[in-house]
C-alpha cells in the first residue's frame, strides 16, 4: 500500500520537482526582509512570513529554528556590505582625501537609500537589550561587524604611515557603526532636517580621525 507521503507529486501526469533546500531559504529570506522593514522586528510573525514567500509555517521552522535565527541570518548576510567592503574595494585610490570622500559618501547613500534596514537594526538593537536570546544574535553579528570593518580600517590606515594593529581601531569601528545608524534613525524621523552632505560629513569626521597617521 502506498502511502500519501511516498505518492510523487504530479502536474499533468509528470512528476512535480519539489522546490532545492537552497530556493525554499533564499525565497524565506526575500520574504523575511520585507516583512521585517515593512512592519518591524516585534510585530512580524513567521506565519506571515512563510505566506509571503508561498511556503508554509513548516519549512521556515524547517530552514530556521526562529524568529531571531532568521533574523541574525540576514544580519549575516548584511555583514559585508558594509563600510568595511566598501574600504577593501579602494586600492586604487590613493590618496587619504579620496578614500575618505569615496567611502563616506557611498555610506550616506546607503544610509539615505536603507532607512528602513538601518531603522530595524536600531529596532532589533533595543530588542536585544530585553530578550537574551536576541541579544545573543545580535552581540555576535555586532561584534563580528565591528572585527571586520576595524581589520579593513587597519589594512587601508597602514597605506597612509597609520599604525597597522587592528586592535586600535576597534573604538574608531564602533563610533562609524554608531554614526550610520544615529543617522539612519535621524533620516526616519524627519528626513527633511538631514540631508545627504551632513550624513557625508559626519562619516568623513570618523574616517578621516581614523585613517590619519
Amino acid at each position: 500500500m502506498t502511502t500519501q507521503k511516498d505518492t510523487p507529486d504530479t502536474t499533468a501526469g509528470r512528476p512535480r520537482r519539489r522546490p532545492r533546500r537552497e530556493d525554499v531559504r533564499a525565497g524565506l529570506l526575500v520574504a523575511a526582509l520585507e516583512v521585517f522593514e515593512e512592519i518591524g522586528y516585534v510585530a512580524a510573525r513567521l506565519d506571515t512570513i512563510a505566506e509571503r514567500a508561498g511556503y508554509t509555517k513548516g519549512a521556515v521552522y524547517s530552514n530556521f529554528g526562529s524568529k531571531q535565527e532568521l533574523f541574525a541570518t540576514l544580519l549575516g548576510e548584511r555583514l559585508l556590505d558594509t563600510a568595511a567592503d566598501v574600504l577593501s574595494q579602494l586600492d586604487h585610490l590613493t590618496s587619504l582625501d579620496e578614500t575618505v570622500d569615496h567611502t563616506a559618501r557611498y555610506l550616506a547613500r546607503g544610509v539615505i537609500r536603507e532607512q528602513r534596514w538601518h531603522s530595524l537594526v536600531v529596532e532589533f538593537a533595543l530588542q536585544a537589550g530585553r530578550d537574551p536570546e536576541v541579544g545573543a544574535v545580535f552581540r555576535t553579528h555586532r561584534r563580528n561587524r565591528r572585527s571586520l570593518l576595524a581589520t579593513t580600517l587597519a589594512e587601508r590606515a597602514s597605506a597612509f604611515g597609520a599604525p597597522s594593529d587592528p586592535e586600535h581601531y576597534t573604538v574608531f569601528a564602533t563610533i562609524l557603526l554608531a554614526t550610520i545608524n544615529g543617522m539612519a534613525v535621524e533620516c526616519a524621523a524627519d528626513p527633511d532636517a538631514v540631508t545627504e552632505d551632513q550624513i557625508t560629513g559626519s562619516i568623513s569626521a570618523v574616517l578621516r580621525a581614523a585613517l590619519a597617521p
